[in-house]
């Protein structure tokens, strides 16, 4: 009795070459797919954390700008919302300062690093330290930092000189003479992402009030702007008439 052998059973070298051709393909798509959702997770992340801290700062500064210039006796010690002799203007490149004050009941003040100040005048100075935005009020000695990763951080003063309450211009620090007549300022920041999310450099410029900057690498950016009105000097301005 003869047994039929089968000769065609197993693959031939051919499939098998293909089927690893196709297996590679595959796993190049599913390695491409997993690269992919991580860069857009580390972007969504990174602007994330730029949206959060650009807000915070604007935030953190308004509380204390809008709150410059109150008085509480009759006759205040401070006439002007802005502490003049600390305002610093960077120029065409560089980072400014601000300095704003109010006056509150003695024992009561506490500065914008939460620290007790002694007297009625609370002051508080903004200024770039590195890329640290900073605050140092006159109730301590240390300046504390607000957010980190700012790279450029510009002030505009909007001037009330025929003290009707109404802004007629704005100027930077070097074009302030009276700091009785701010009654707003405008407040500039470019804030960068921590890390490097881009594939490749991009040629960009962003401009922060009066101020414009080139950039050229793998970081994100975005820039945020707010104008802030000082209601009490206002205020002083009408009454002054």
């Amino acid at each position: 009795m003869r047994v039929a052998f089968n000769k065609n059973s197993g693959f031939s070298l051919v499939e098998l070459m293909i089927a690893g051709i196709l297996g590679l393909i595959l796993l190049a798509g599913v390695i491409s797919l997993m690269l992919g959702t991580k860069q857009s997770y580390r972007t969504q992340d990174q602007l994330g954390g730029l949206q959060t801290d650009g807000r915070f700062a604007l935030l953190f500064i308004e509380r204390f700008v809008e709150n410059a210039g109150w008085f509480e006796d009759v006759a205040p010690s401070i006439d002007s919302a802005v502490s003049f002799s600390d305002i610093a203007d960077g120029g065409a490149t560089g980072n400014d300062t601000l300095a704003v004050q109010t006056e509150v009941p003695a024992g009561t003040g506490i500065d914008c690093n939460g620290s007790s100040v002694t007297g009625t005048v609370v002051k508080n100075i903004f200024s770039l330290s590195g890329d640290s935005l900073m605050c140092l009020g006159n109730g301590g000695a240390v300046a504390q930092p607000i957010v980190e990763n700012v790279q450029s951080f510009q002030v505009l003063y909007g001037l009330d000189s025929d003290t009707d309450g109404v802004v007629n211009q704005y100027v930077n620090a070097a074009g302030l003479s009276d700091a009785k007549e701010v009654i707003s300022v405008q407040v500039g920041l470019l804030l960068r992402s921590t890390d490097n999310v881009r594939n490749q450099a991009e040629e960009e410029t962003f401009d922060v009030l009066d101020m414009s900057l080139d950039t050229n690498d793998l970081r994100l950016r975005r820039v945020f702007q707010k104008t802030i009105m000082i209601p009490n000097q206002a205020f002083l301005a009408l009454r002054s008439e």
